[in-house]
């Protein structure tokens, strides 16, 4: 009995404090958002209802006896009232009864016509993969936002993005045939008047389609009352061939290390299109990538769209377009815009900067990969890193960094230390773990001043020195280099493998 009384009196303490709970209450009229905004309520259980009351936006309704019935938000109405999602699907309880938790997402669906014909559109058919060249087909559906009496039919008369493009649906739902010529990753998104567009009514991520080996994020999705185009595409030129290895060390404990190699080969030279990829290879192969979007906002910001690329370090050799080693991800969403270049030139290293100035939110992970993953079967990869960051609000994250190329290693801790007085004034690169710790007396006593700036092995050297100089690229390199972040909140977390 002592133990359910103490229970009992928990219970109340913790029933009876008010605390602040944050949701996001977006109204949608004939297809369109009308109001959209994040809402914060103080209060003990705050329910959908108190979250409408805190926000300001007009709504009417009346107590039915069985609870509050809202008929009608942001001059948004219906016979059966607005339809209630929480979180993207139908609420069960009306808006009295649901009782908010933070970070929910409370949308109202209705037309503004007096009748119960709110609806949403769905992709039915989609292919995840296609090859270059070969045709397949989009199937468009339209779904009544209300659970009863509604329907479910093809969408005649729909329009859909696919990358840049636009197909128009017929009467069985169905677009035209498609085909897609390109290594990329194409958006695709379906829009229709009187409807919320595919794109809209989620808070995930844009569906795609991989058309053969992948490569640049290609969409141009007009915004229903933004009347903005988002378009995102990289260039790259690659000139020369080699074949390199690049070692990584991870953040474990002192004394013990664990090395993975990713392998690049580059044969020829040319254009071509590409996401964000690094050839490590000391064949003189220049990089250069830059990607630009503006996306011009309206008053909503929640349903804005989200953009993503990644990069993968693959083996060309084996499965033609580089399997995996090391994975980098950004991904961007609610932005108001993005500006990014970067730049990679290698001649006995790699030297990069890049500079990307955004307004939004940004989640960058990377991971690292076993040692043996290029020829590991898919699926059964052992991760060695991972790491991720969170941007929020307007910054600019600026990164310059130095990543050596390491043309062969030595566990002889003699044999180093001779490396590092041959090589210090050089590059260090043969053994940069010993160079890190053992060169700083070295390089203060047997330099020059200059030379010291430019050394990358010496611990107080080059003034921009990062940790990417002395373990080469890997997941923690990429985000520990230096950073300039303005009026931005940040979080990190990050997982290592340990010995």
């Amino acid at each position: 009995m002592r133990h359910i009384a103490l229970a009992l009196v928990c219970i109340f303490l913790i029933a009876s404090t008010a605390s602040a709970v944050t949701v996001q209450i977006t109204v949608f009229c004939n297809g369109g958002i009308v109001y959209d905004n994040a809402v914060t309520v103080t209060k003990t259980n705050p329910t959908a209802l108190d979250a409408i009351k805190a926000s300001g936006v007009a709504y009417t309704g009346y107590d039915s006896g069985w609870g509050f019935f809202l008929t009608s938000i942001g001059g948004c109405d219906g016979s059966w009232g607005p339809a209630f999602y929480v979180n993207g699907g139908e609420s069960g309880q009306g808006v009295s009864d649901y009782h908010i938790s933070e970070g929910d997402q409370l949308c109202f669906i209705g037309p503004n016509n007096g009748g119960a014909t709110a609806g949403y559109l769905y992709l039915a058919h989609v292919p995840s993969q296609v090859a270059k060249g070969q045709g397949f087909r989009i199937k468009v559906m339209e779904k009544s936002a209300y659970s009863w009496g509604g329907y479910n039919r093809p969408s005649s008369g729909a329009t859909v993005i696919v990358g840049n493009d636009q197909y128009v649906t017929g009467g069985d739902g169905y677009t035209q045939e498609i085909t897609l010529d390109k290594d990329a990753f194409y958006c695709v998104g379906a829009e229709k008047g009187g409807y919320i567009p595919t794109y809209l009514f989620s808070d995930t991520e844009i569906t795609d389609i991989q058309c053969g080996a992948g490569g640049p994020y290609i969409c141009s999705i007009r915004i229903s009352g933004g009347g903005s185009n988002i378009y995102y595409d990289e260039y790259s030129s690659v000139s020369g061939h080699g074949y390199s290895s690049c070692r990584c060390n991870f953040g474990i404990p002192v004394g013990k290390q664990i090395s993975r190699s990713t392998k690049v080969y580059q044969k020829g030279s040319g254009d071509y299109n590409a996401e964000r990829i690094v050839k490590q290879t000391p064949a003189k192969i220049d990089i250069k990538e830059s990607a630009e979007m503006i996306y011009q906002p309206s008053k909503f910001e929640a349903y804005s769209r989200p953009v993503s690329y990644a990069s993968k370090y693959e083996d060309s050799l084996h499965l033609k377009n580089y399997a995996m080693g090391s994975d980098y991800e950004e991904k961007y969403r609610q932005l108001d815009y993005i500006n990014r270049e970067g730049i990679f030139n290698n001649s006995d290293k790699i030297r990069y900067s890049s500079q990307a100035d955004f307004a939004g939110i940004a989640v960058l992970h990377a991971r690292d990969l076993d040692e043996d993953a290029l020829f590991a079967e898919k699926g059964k990869i052992d991760l060695k890193g991972e790491s991720f960051e969170t941007y929020i609000g307007n910054f600019r994250i600026l990164r310059r960094g130095e990543v050596p190329m390491i043309n062969e290693t030595s566990d002889d801790e003699e044999d180093c230390e001779d490396k590092c007085k041959e090589k210090c004034k050089e590059n260090c690169t043969d053994c940069e773990e010993y160079c890190t710790e053992h060169c700083e007396n070295y390089c203060a006593n047997e330099t020059t001043e200059e030379e010291y700036e430019l050394l990358p092995c010496c611990t107080g050297g080059w003034s921009l020195m990062v940790p990417a100089d002395q373990h080469a690229h890997c997941a923690n390199c990429i985000f520990d280099s230096t950073s300039n972040i303005q009026a931005a909140e940040t979080a990190r977390s990050e997982q290592w493998a340990k010995a």
